[in-house]
């Protein structure tokens, strides 16, 4: 799909169609309607397609012109009542539009900058959702598939189209929206791709693929690398796994910032989860490829971040590996060592995801980092506590906790802060080691939050998101189809698109 500019008069825009939104029960129509309707003229607001429109949300009504005009048709969308909306609604609202468009099979969607005007808020701001909105919620994987393949393509071209030439600002905005669109993609290809094909090795090769292309630098440390460098907890979890395990660093360093304090984003990369020893159930276990999501977000973000290469540097660290119940695998009583020193007695080897994050970010510390994020689908508990719309932040930090909040409320990914109470270390306190790597059955979110917090020192900001319910969906959502969501991308590219939204007090 390309973003393209369309400047010129009203009436002599072109295209397919023209996209317009109404609020619910609206008894006019919108400015922008209105003035398109003197200008081109059209029937419609003498046609009972106006007259029927209610405005419900994602609502669509398609009025037909003449074949002899430039715009053919005209499309209304509605957002639900105004005192009401929300940029949810309008993403919602732009996906719907996107998929009727799709079903239609027409080419090129006029959008225009006078549409987005009419709606409350930053126009810039909306008009960056709805082409992001316009580049991912129609993204479907099926280059597995070798028959009964859906031909439905994609809309060809999106024209923004304006009566005046875009100021600097607004004129790249289709630019990084593609970027984002392009990462979100990128993530959610890597979960809903089955184990076989993603493996540690693959992700390591989409890091190198990604620096090659963006210029980043890369480092992959094989499991002998990791045992030398004392990773013991992420060796421990690889050592189960005939398929080979890596560590993946990406640097992205801006010339000039070399000797800043990077953001580092740590992603975890289970690439298929059995429990180990522990061995989960079968019903569902072919759902546990997508235990790699927050290696996924990261990399996502880095596709992202390169396109529109953000002035900050950021590093990311993403231990990959399988969990498996080899006869080499760790087991339950085992006590580790990790890399920071600390000791751990395994109870259950499917808490194998904070044993390879806790390694990951020890090795963070390395880089002196102003802000340490880490993502994994980490627990069931989380999905318990806030269902699958949102994830948990657990975070040293109230005000990156905020930050987090309001960032991803803004570019549509929800998260709700749990608490990370010292009271909580007695669910791992250890008669053998330094703590255990699980409690018992109760805030199962909240004590994987706890056992990370041991490795970073409290002078270091840091948050953890539980991505666990948001990484996929079970059925269609209005801007994401049924499976990967490619949650988590958004706001890793948010916070280094703004770090002075990024408080922090001590």
């Amino acid at each position: 799909m390309q973003f393209e500019w369309q400047v010129a008069p009203m009436n002599q825009w072109h295209g397919d169609g023209i996209l317009f939104f109404g609020f619910e029960n609206s008894t006019a129509p919108p400015p922008s309607l209105k003035r398109w309707s003197e200008e081109t003229p059209t029937s419609l607001l003498d046609s009972y397609t106006w007259k029927d429109f209610r405005g419900k949300p994602q609502e669509i009504a398609l009025h037909y012109e003449q074949a002899k005009q430039l715009i053919p048709r005209l499309m209304l969308v509605g957002l639900g009542p105004e005192e009401k909306f929300d940029l949810d609604k309008f993403r919602s609202a732009m996906a719907a539009a996107m998929r009727k468009w799709r079903d239609l099979r027409l080419g090129k969607m006029v959008l225009p900058m006078e549409a987005l005007q009419d709606l409350p808020g930053d126009t810039n701001r909306s008009l960056e959702e709805a082409l992001v909105v316009a580049r991912t919620s129609l993204h479907r994987f099926d280059v597995l598939k070798t028959r009964d393949v859906e031909s439905l393509p994609f809309p060809e071209e999106i024209l923004i189209s304006s009566e005046s030439r875009p100021d600097t600002a607004t004129s790249a905005i289709p630019s990084m929206a593609e970027g984002i669109g392009s990462g979100i993609c990128l993530a959610r290809e890597l979960v809903v791709s089955p184990s076989n094909r993603v493996t540690p090795t693959y992700l390591a090769r989409t890091a190198q693929q990604l620096a090659e292309k963006h210029g980043f630098k890369v480092e992959i440390i094989d499991f002998q690398g990791a045992q030398t460098l004392g990773m013991g907890a992420f060796t421990a979890v690889a050592q189960g796994s005939s398929e080979p395990a890596c560590m993946v660093i990406l640097e992205h360093c801006p010339p000039g910032l070399e000797n800043t304090s990077p953001f580092v984003y740590v992603g975890k990369g289970i690439t298929f989860d059995t429990g180990g020893i522990s061995i989960k159930p079968s019903a569902n276990l072919e759902a546990m490829k997508q235990d790699m999501a927050g290696a996924a977000a990261v990399l996502g973000a880095f596709q992202c971040i390169g396109k529109l290469k953000i002035k900050q540097r950021i590093v990311g660290i993403i231990p990959c590996t399988e969990n498996m119940p080899d006869g080499k695998a760790y087991k339950p009583g085992d006590v580790i060592t990790s890399l920071g020193g600390l000791t751990i007695e395994v109870i259950s080897t499917d808490a194998e995801g904070r044993m390879v994050l806790c390694d990951a970010l020890t090795h963070a510390l390395q880089y002196r980092p102003s802000l340490i994020i880490d993502l994994a689908t980490l627990t069931g508990a989380c999905i318990i506590a806030l269902g699958k719309q949102v994830a948990g932040v657990l975070s040293n930090r109230d005000a990156l906790s905020a930050a987090i909040q309001s960032l991803g409320s803004e570019v549509g990914e929800r998260f709700w802060p749990l608490p990370l109470w010292d009271s909580y270390f007695e669910s791992i306190k250890s008669d053998v080691a330094d703590f255990k790597n699980v409690g018992d059955r109760s805030a199962g979110a909240i004590i994987g939050g706890i056992f990370l917090k041991q490795f970073v020192p409290e002078d270091v900001p840091w948050a953890h998101l539980d991505i666990a319910g948001t990484a996929w969906a079970d059925k269609d959502q209005p801007t994401s189809p049924k499976g990967a969501t490619g949650f988590g991308v958004r706001i890793l590219v948010e916070l280094a698109r703004h770090p002075e939204r990024v408080k922090f007090t001590a």
